[in-house]
């Protein structure tokens, strides 16, 4: 029953990450889904740009799977799911890599896991925001995260235009 729940959940939050993406992201955003599993605390300790680095370096050693295999997985830990989100970690033409990031009840502090200890987990459908499109309404790539010159070139950018305006600010 719980892996039926978890099946039908993941698959409604696939698809509203696939339109969130569609919605801001110029790619083709492609049906063949594969996933990656992450539990939170495989990168926690870390501030938000080492953050990425480390979930970068640690998601690419992992092996993507069918959505079957990650039930399986996710099934055994349901009792104990508090928070799953999804995200894009790369779309290529003929396929997509989708991490679920999960957060345990066990992990939280005591008063609040006594609070939430028997609800069912949220599921979140979430699309990482380079900083040089949180001001602006042009789609960018999905895959920004993991480099390439244009995504490179357009942080540099992006980041020597923040510090001339806040240096202006100073003022």
């Amino acid at each position: 029953m719980e892996r039926d729940i978890l099946k039908n959940e993941i698959n409604n939050t696939t698809a509203s990450l696939v339109q969130l993406a569609e919605e801001n992201c110029w790619n083709i955003i492609s049906k063949n889904y594969l996933y990656i599993l992450s539990d939170y605390n495989e990168f926690k300790n870390y501030g938000f740009y080492e953050e990425r680095k480390v979930r970068k370096k640690i998601n690419s050693r992992k092996k993507p799977q069918k959505l079957d295999q990650v039930i399986k997985v996710l099934g055994t830990e349901y009792s104990d799911l508090y928070d799953v989100n999804l995200y894009i970690l790369e779309s290529k033409k003929n396929l997509t890599v989708i991490e679920i990031q999960y957060y345990r009840k066990s992990n939280l502090d005591k008063e609040y896991f006594e609070k939430v200890k028997d609800n069912q987990p949220m599921f979140h459908a979430k699309i990482s925001l380079p900083a040089y499109a949180k001001d602006s309404t042009e789609k960018f790539d999905i895959n920004w995260e993991r480099g390439g010159l244009i995504n490179i070139f357009k942080i540099i950018f992006w980041d020597v235009s923040y510090k001339i305006r806040t240096r202006k600010l100073k003022k």
